[in-house]
């Protein structure tokens, strides 16, 4: 049997969030006051898993629907 999930999550910008800079760095700022008017950015994990073998795939996608 095949389990199949998708995940909805917030994407990480280009050069890392704010953990990579800290909080307060110039950054950091510039980027929250690129992101104020903007609106968040998401993108959906797709999984499978086989629960047999345990084996699992995982890609990441921009939207939620399947692909054609």
């Amino acid at each position: 049997m095949v389990h199949v999930d998708i995940k909805k999550v917030g994407r990480i910008p280009d050069g890392g969030g704010w953990r990579v800079h800290g909080r307060g760095s110039a950054q950091d700022l510039a980027a929250r006051a690129a992101a104020k008017f903007c609106r968040p950015e998401y993108t959906f994990l797709h999984t499978a898993a086989d629960g047999y073998s345990r084996l699992a795939y995982t890609e990441s996608l921009d939207d939620g629907k399947r692909s054609p």
